[in-house]
């Protein structure tokens, strides 16, 4: 660009005659034009502007008329902008949390745990290593069954008093023979029944069968197996007094189990037995 300076004829040399174009400073030096500063301070910052356009193929021009820069930003939306690693996902560390880390460096400091003489195994109890536990109920105690050591529900060395049920559809004077999960020997307190019923518990299925023509009018035969019986008119719980002693013939937690629907109509009649353990 061409500049058209004015006439320095009797203008001073030292710099104050100046000339201004094009928003630059140029100032009189007695033999040359020279722009006024140095560097960008003698340039018009404000004669420049930058116009981003949408991304795309990445590039950079310059307009000097206008003195407009034009910035093309390159596309990057083909690029990863989030990542999620399936294979650590489902690897253990996934799921160290900073608590898990946190007890870690705790238990480290205590020192060498295989020094520590801690208990690492149940071993032989009485010469029995045959060991079953459950889930540890109140009252429990750990007792030798004749095969195994087992919870056993244990208050002050007395045993809690509980119950056992049985539900079965059974048609109007119909009958279910059915058995009843039980100590092999207990006191038995209660009998309860959700309708009426005529309900006999037997020592094994042999007596069961042997009574099965008997009619609810006729008492049992002593020394027939059966353990005790009640009649209900409804929905009902029969005391048992004094409490009868009843057992499993064979030794194992059964009690068996004939039920009279007396209702008159199918129902689901369940029984439920209250009773004390007397017996491992």
């Amino acid at each position: 660009m061409a500049i058209n300076f004015p006439s320095t004829n009797g203008q001073a040399t030292d710099g104050s005659y100046t000339y201004t174009v094009a928003g630059i400073t140029y100032s009189w030096n007695g033999s040359s034009w020279t722009a006024a500063g140095a560097g960008a301070s003698a340039t018009d910052r404000t004669l420049f502007s930058v116009n981003t356009n949408s991304s795309g193929s990445a590039a950079l021009s310059y307009t000097s008329a206008t003195g407009v820069f034009d910035y093309t930003p390159p596309n990057l939306s083909s690029y990863l902008t989030s990542e999620s690693d399936p294979v650590y996902s489902a690897a253990p560390a996934a799921g160290i949390t900073n608590a898990n880390i946190t007890n870690w460096n705790s238990a480290y400091g205590w020192g060498d745990h295989s020094i520590g003489g801690y208990l690492t195994a149940l071993g032989s109890i009485g010469g029995h290593s045959d060991v079953t536990l459950g889930t540890p109920q109140l009252n429990e105690i750990l007792q030798y069954d004749g095969s195994a050591w087992v919870n056993q529900t244990n208050s002050g060395g007395l045993q809690l008093r509980t119950t056992a049920s049985v539900t079965q559809s059974i048609a109007s004077l119909g009958i279910s023979n059915t058995q009843i999960s039980t100590p092999k020997s207990y006191a038995l307190m209660k009998i309860q029944t959700t309708h009426a019923a005529w309900v006999t518990l037997y020592s094994d299925t042999n007596s069961r069968t042997s009574d099965a023509g008997r009619l609810e009018t006729t008492d049992p035969t002593p020394g027939s197996g059966v353990l005790s019986e009640v009649i209900t008119t409804g929905a009902q719980t029969q005391m048992i007094t004094p409490a009868t002693v009843c057992f499993n013939e064979s030794g194992t937690g059964t009690t068996y189990v004939k039920i009279v629907n007396k209702s008159g109509s199918t129902v689901n009649l369940s029984v439920t037995l209250t009773y004390l353990q007397l017996e491992a």
